[in-house]
């Protein structure tokens, strides 16, 4: 057990009962008016019951509707929030969490006043920036989406007066006083990401040559008079403390560390009870997963250490940390508390299983970014493996109770759709059967797994999940239409997968040519066919002694020993360069192949969430990874592939590249077969998952979810979860 992250600890007079904290995220589940409501209240009450010792709230406008970057941003600017506001703590209290309140003025995104045509508070006009380099790798769907969520308007800049900075000062004043009245524990004061005080704080975006411009002790002044007028208005001992930024990514003279150092001291001396350390980048493109949403594990912590060693109030680190990682971090005196986000998302009741020792339940967080990406269209937050995050007052007391009528549940598929709807039934008490054609549970998830380590988290934990609810599992055999009559099964749940159709492309019946089951059967020992028998004699022996060894059992060790040896030429093509395409290329390339991937599409990997895209076509480029879009592949020989690309609206042009080995990841179609043969039943058939059209993981997990609250809830007539406005459901690979 991870004993100091669990200690309790305080923060000015607040105290907490460990040492865990819900890190704040825009997640805008509220309505378009600010308000808090059930869904809101039954969002944070969720991550207080399960046992978070801090809540630190999404931004908060304490100006709304002035300054909040979207409608649904909650708003404490005046007492018609009150009502809401104090059901909210009231709630969170119950469970024995504290509540912060992160009250925050947008500035320069502050899209609600764009798309009333209010102008952006800013301290200074911006000079030349270098902004975003490179491709934007947007769908006009996504950027049309974008440009919505401001209103289609062109955002106009206003520089700050004197009088405009009193009265953002009091603005906050009486918003730390009002969230006091609603009953929250503390307030936290948001310094980063860009907003009006990180933006006063940069020395890239403040010109100003008064009292707030110029050094940093005047950059800071802003922050360190709304941190004493809070304190002044909440009565002296309440609890106020500040976000800021480390450093700011990509921008020449941007905030540093050392400037940040001393900011962190000038807010200790006016006042702070903390400090919360985070770090920002260009909000576009794959800066934005540097900085503030961070992809590299601990990507903050040695921020946090930075800045503990200059304060003497505690300090609250954040950035993809673990719990053993965090749990580490206190312990050597580099952070007080550890704030976690994303992980919130995909499992609310961290520091609960924890405590109790069940660190394996903890559903794990897959670093997708579904959640983040929701923000940019304004719309409310989604976990791709957790279907209840934001619909908690709808599902979240299904799965604390039994069904009134247990009933005989059998499975037709063992990937991440039939194992959810299997963890779902069995937790609500039905008996339940899953029938897995192969040899293994995972399904195309096993070999997503191996490509993109986060995955095979998840793999696990569904694993584990469906053992030690007691379902039973069948290897190696297909579900038939007599099992459902011999066991007089109440409803089957066909979760089978997708079926491949190769696309009529010349040679693509040749040796050294894949498709995703034929790869994934090579990788994970399971081929039998064509593709083994295609093999030299060496390969033949080294993937029939992994498999007697068990090796390519694991995801894992399969991971590290690809780094040795794979059953591919050096120079490998991919045809298609969706979500599955991209992240084998990334999997390929940095396993020392030289990778070409073809996609008739202008934009790579749409499927994924637009920031995970970034990152991996980032990382692609970097790797050496050629990308060539609009490419319509003619046909496959023996040592090339020929291909047409289209540049500009009429001009084709013929290419060939040289290819050792070629994949082909498209083709997937619907597979409806096995339920409609299991029509003729009396139980009632529920088809999910990508036998019903291709939905990657977070379709997959969320059909399998619904459907198995379906089974005794008339009411809930489907098992798909509301579709995305962009028709993007996938955000990680489950097909190959």
């Amino acid at each position: 057990m991870l004993k100091t992250l669990l200690s309790p600890t305080r923060i000015g007079n607040l105290q907490l009962r460990n040492r865990i904290a819900v890190a704040p995220m825009g997640v805008e589940i509220a309505e378009a008016d600010g308000q808090v409501r059930e869904p809101v209240i039954a969002y944070y009450e969720e991550r207080a019951r399960g046992g978070a010792g801090l809540i630190i709230t999404e931004n908060t406008s304490a100006c709304y509707p002035r300054g909040a970057n979207s409608a649904h941003e909650l708003g404490v600017s005046s007492d018609v929030f009150l009502p809401g506001l104090q059901a909210l703590t009231d709630r969170v209290h119950l469970h024995g969490a504290r509540i912060a309140i992160q009250l925050a003025h947008h500035g320069k995104v502050g899209r609600l006043d764009t798309r009333d045509g209010r102008s952006l508070l800013m301290p200074s006009v911006p000079r030349h920036q270098k902004g975003f380099g490179g491709s934007l790798d947007l769908s006009r769907e996504e950027m049309g989406l974008m440009a919505a969520a401001a209103g289609n308007a062109k955002p106009t800049i206003r520089e700050a007066t004197p009088d405009d900075l009193v009265e953002l000062v009091g603005d906050f004043a009486d918003a730390a006083r009002r969230a006091q009245r609603a009953g929250f524990d503390a307030v936290e004061i948001h310094g980063a990401h860009g907003y009006i005080f990180s933006e006063f704080l940069s020395p890239a975006w403040n010109f100003r040559e008064d009292g707030y411009g110029g050094p940093v002790e005047n950059r800071a002044r802003l922050l360190c008079e709304t941190i004493e007028a809070c304190k002044a208005s909440t009565g002296g001992d309440f609890p106020v403390w500040c976000r800021i930024d480390a450093v700011e990514f990509g921008e020449e003279n941007g905030i540093n560390i050392d400037d940040a150092g001393r900011t962190a001291e000038f807010a200790e001396q006016s006042g702070a009870d903390a400090i919360h350390v985070s770090a920002y980048a260009h909000p576009l493109g794959a800066g934005f997963t540097q900085a503030p949403i961070v992809h590299a594990e601990n990507g903050f912590a040695g921020f946090a250490a930075s800045i503990k060693a200059r304060v003497s109030v505690p300090v609250i680190a954040v950035g993809r940390i673990s719990p053993e990682a965090g749990d580490k971090l206190i312990r050597e005196g580099r952070a007080d508390i550890i704030a976690m986000g994303r992980p919130m998302l995909a499992d609310p009741a961290i520091a609960q299983k924890l405590k109790e020792g069940r660190a394996k339940s903890i559903r794990p967080c897959i670093y997708c970014y579904t959640c983040v990406a929701q923000a940019f269209f304004d719309r409310s937050v989604r976990c791709a493996v957790n279907p209840i995050t934001a619909h908690e007052a709808e599902f979240a007391e299904a799965l604390r109770e039994k069904s009134p009528r247990p009933m005989r549940v059998l499975i037709a598929g063992g990937g991440p759709a039939g194992m959810e709807a299997a963890r779902v039934a069995a937790t609500r008490g039905h008996r339940v059967t899953v029938y897995e054609k192969s040899r293994q549970l995972g399904g195309t998830l096993r070999f997503a797994a191996l490509v993109y380590e986060p995955n095979e988290r998840l793999l696990d934990w569904l694993e584990n999940q469906v053992h030690a609810l007691g379902v039973e599992v069948i290897l190696g055999r297909e579900l038939l239409p007599e099992d459902v009559r011999e066991q007089q099964a109440n409803a089957v749940i066909v979760a089978t997968g997708a079926r491949r159709e190769n696309p009529p492309i010349p040679g693509c019946d040749l040796s050294h040519v894949l498709d995703g089951d034929s790869l994934r059967g090579l990788m994970t020992g399971e081929e039998t066919g064509n593709a083994t028998r295609s093999l030299g004699v060496l390969d033949r022996f080294v993937i029939g002694a992994g498999r007697r060894l068990g090796i390519l059992r694991s995801p894992g060790r399969l991971r590290t020993l690809s780094h040795r040896y794979m059953p591919l030429g050096k120079r490998v093509v991919i045809i298609g360069g969706g979500l599955v395409g991209i992240e084998l290329a990334e999997f390929l390339a940095e396993r020392n192949r030289k990778v070409t991937v073809l996609e008739e599409e202008a934009i790579f990997a749409l499927q994924m969430a637009h920031p995970r895209r970034w990152r991996v076509l980032h990382d692609v480029r970097k790797a050496g990874v050629d990308l060539v879009p609009r490419a319509r592949v003619d046909r496959i020989t023996e040592r090339a592939v020929d291909f047409s690309v289209s540049i500009g609206d009429e001009k084709v042009e013929t290419r060939s590249i040289k290819a050792d080995s070629v994949i082909v990841t498209l083709g997937l179609e619907p597979n409806p077969d096995l339920a409609a043969r299991m029509d003729g039943s009396d139980a009632r058939v529920i088809s999910i998952g990508d036998c019903t059209g291709v939905g990657y993981i977070e379709g997959a997990i969320g059909e399998g979810f619904r459907a198995a609250l379906a089974i005794d809830s008339p009411a809930i007539d489907s098992p798909a979860i509301d579709s995305p406005a962009i028709d993007s459901p996938a955000i990680d690979s489950n097909e190959a």
